[in-house]
């Protein structure tokens, strides 16, 4: 949970979502939030949730490049996801 914590209130650039060898950007210009009472992590971008994942199973790595996280878990209406957040220049 304490890592997963270090992703709260990462400013993000783009969100893609990845099915297989393809990826789709579901979102632009959002944050990450991560609800430890509620359960779940939250991807917002332009006000609207793109994502909630559960946190329970979910799988999250800061990207090799440290620009962005890969996450990969079920939705909340119990979906697999692996998403891509790629985060803004604009770091906290």
């Amino acid at each position: 949970m304490k890592e997963l914590l270090g992703f709260d209130g990462k400013r993000l650039s783009y969100v893609v979502e990845r099915h297989g060898g393809d990826e789709e950007v579901i979102g632009r210009e959002g944050g990450i939030t991560v609800d430890e009472a509620g359960g779940k992590l939250t991807i917002v971008c332009n006000g609207t949730p793109v994502a909630d994942m559960k946190l329970e199973g979910l799988v999250c790595a800061e990207l090799m490049s440290h620009n962005g996280c890969d996450l990969k878990g079920t939705d909340m209406t119990g979906a697999r996801r692996h998403l891509v957040a790629h985060y803004s220049s604009l770091r906290d």
